[in-house]
């Protein structure tokens, strides 16, 4: 019941806002518009993050890992002690975990730092860097088109349901996306800016997003330099354009390479199997995440509207007329690019194409006003305002399908409120604690070790053996010659 009061009041606020802001932007108060809308997307992140749970996949694993690192920043653990051997080729149960690059595991850690280890702490760097897009879109659309055009694009990125979803850690590949989407899309900004005011300065920081992008998702991070050399061949030679491209990369290099070569000298081992892991997503559809060479375009209706390849071809095909300016060319290339590689990547996940998100918007956002202008002719009145009503509605629709604000929800289920004792439970002793069915959380929460299943005698004085005391979950499977001895503590269920 408290959900659906806070789900309403979080819809009625957001409606507000949306109404002035298209008001302020009628009467070209721009600015005024742009923070009513960041105050939408973030209003939204905020209503849908506020879960006290870890969610299942991926975000428990990438919160326990972040959680290592405020005692050793430098080693990343998913078991920071096993009390049972581990396969470290086991990416969901072993000790090193190195199976992201660092970056945003540091921010969360870093949050957590400050506002303590809890699951709120987990997603603010999450929300804030998704919620700063918002910015992000509307100046680079700005760059491209006028306010008008770069408004409704900021929209379609505060409200969209994926990158909501990503951000609160509702979806797989999460975290790491989010700020992998905020990174690559900072490295555009800063490029954009840079055309602008031409300096050292806004090279230097293209280079340094970039370095920060890969240390979060590895080499598709270098999308950003792609964009870059497009955009300076508006401006400067191709010879010219290569040198500060080059430039880029340097910078970039000297970003994310020392983690590279630190990772591979710590844990030579782990690191080499995360490379091959990754290498085999090219080729092997992972974790049951198949799909044909069309998913990701097949997706695209649901991400982004019913009618979002109307737009698309639209503008396109004003492109190709050349209704619009050669330079517009940098949105198709930070659309199709990573559509047409993740295409061919077996392993298929929604996320791993969002960074070209921004550049949908912004073309669906064109092509909305462009659409607008046949309002003028009333032969066609009546089916464009359909049409514009869908191209706003149907976004609209998945954003509320996903942030759920209707329904009857408990935010903060009994088995966290479980675990969150569980510390108290086994006291200070180094502890294993065994038949836990959340045991990836039952670490975050406490610090112990946790297993989901009910040991054997091998496993008990494995355990024992390495100076841990044992406890178990009560449950009528446990043998009783087990259950009687004098080292094994049976826990029971609140």
């Amino acid at each position: 019941m408290l959900n659906q009061i806070a789900g309403i009041a979080t819809v009625v606020l957001v409606v507000l806002c949306t109404i002035f802001a298209f008001r302020y932007g009628k009467n070209n108060e721009v600015g005024k518009a742009l923070v009513l809308i960041f105050a939408c997307g973030l209003v939204l992140r905020i209503f849908s993050g506020t879960d006290f749970y870890l969610n299942p996949w991926d975000e428990r694993y990438h919160a326990l890992a972040a959680k290592s690192l405020l005692d050793y920043p430098l080693t990343p653990t998913l078991y920071d002690d096993p009390a049972l051997d581990y396969d470290y080729r086991d990416w969901v149960n072993n000790h090193i975990w190195v199976h992201k690059p660092p970056m945003t595991l540091w921010m969360m850690a870093a949050s957590m730092k400050i506002f303590g280890i809890n699951e709120i702490a987990v997603r603010v760097p999450s929300i804030l860097f998704s919620s700063l897009g918002i910015f992000l879109t509307f100046f680079i659309a700005k760059h491209f088109f006028d306010d008008k055009i770069a408004l409704l694009a900021s929209f379609f990125y505060a409200i969209n349901g994926l990158l909501i979803d990503l951000a609160v850690g509702h979806q797989p590949t999460d975290h790491p996306d989010t700020l992998f989407i905020f990174f690559v899309e900072l490295g555009i900004f800063f490029s954009v800016y840079y055309l602008h005011r031409t300096s050292s300065a806004a090279l230097f920081l293209v280079g340094v997003a970039t370095g920060f992008s890969v240390l979060t998702k590895w080499l598709p991070g270098l999308l950003v330099i792609a964009i870059l050399f497009l955009l300076l061949l508006h401006k400067e030679s191709w010879k010219k354009a290569t040198l500060h491209c080059l430039i880029v990369f340097a910078i970039a290099f000297i970003v994310f390479i020392p983690w590279q070569i630190y990772v591979y000298s710590a844990f030579p081992e782990e690191a080499a199997w995360e490379s091959y892991f990754n290498y085999r997503h090219l080729f092997e559809p992972l974790d049951g995440h198949d799909g044909t060479v069309f998913y990701q375009l097949a997706m695209m209706p649901r991400i982004f509207g019913q009618l979002i390849y109307i737009p698309l071809l639209l503008f396109f095909y004003s492109l190709y007329r050349r209704q619009i300016s050669a330079d517009k060319l940098v949105l198709v290339l930070w659309f199709a690019l990573p559509y047409f590689f993740f295409s061919f990547v077996a392993t298929k996940m929604p996320g791993y194409v969002m960074i070209s998100a921004p550049a949908i918007f912004i073309m669906l956002s064109w092509s909305f006003w462009a659409i607008n202008e046949k309002m003028k002719n009333p032969k066609y009145r009546i089916a464009t305002m359909f049409l514009l009503t869908l191209l706003i509605v149907l976004p609209i629709r998945y954003s509320i399908e996903r942030v759920k604000p209707f329904e009857n929800k408990d935010r903060n289920p009994g088995w966290t409120k479980e675990l969150r004792k569980l510390e108290n439970k086994v006291g200070a002793s180094k502890a294993a604690v065994f038949n836990i069915e959340h045991y990836i959380e039952a670490m975050f929460y406490a610090n112990v070790s946790a297993y989901p299943f009910i040991p054997d005698q091998k496993q008990i004085d494995k355990a024992v053996g390495r100076g841990f005391k044992v406890f178990i979950y009560d449950d009528s499977r446990i043998p009783p010659e087990i259950r009687h001895q004098h080292n094994v503590f049976v826990l029971s269920h609140d």
